[in-house]
């Protein structure tokens, strides 16, 4: 598996907020293109946390030609300073996790 962390800092909340439903649109479709989870977390009012764990690098890498590369460019234009960590990934889960309240696509 393969994740990648954007961290991403705006100059203000509705950037943030404008950044968090493009995330979500741009996601949304990779879920058929081989990402696995896509985690949002509001780390403050001008901050956010995106976390992505893909199948394998391939599929990623794929992903980050088509929209990831543009998504970047976006988050910039608008004021946002990203930081991105990635790298290959292991995964563990509870054995008894109940997923139902988590969205799905």
């Amino acid at each position: 598996m393969f994740l990648r962390i954007l961290t991403i800092k705006f100059p203000n909340e509705l950037a943030k907020k404008s950044v968090v439903a493009l995330s979500r649109n741009l996601t949304t479709d990779q879920f058929k293109n081989g990402l696995l989870i896509r985690l949002h977390g509001n780390i403050s009012i001008n901050s956010c946390m995106i976390i992505l764990l893909w199948k394998d690098r391939a599929n990623f890498d794929i992903a980050r030609k088509n929209f990831g590369e543009k998504f970047i460019k976006e988050v910039k234009e608008m004021g946002g300073i990203i930081s991105i960590s990635e790298g290959d990934a292991e995964v563990d889960k509870a054995k008894d996790i109940d997923f139902s309240k988590f969205n799905e696509f």
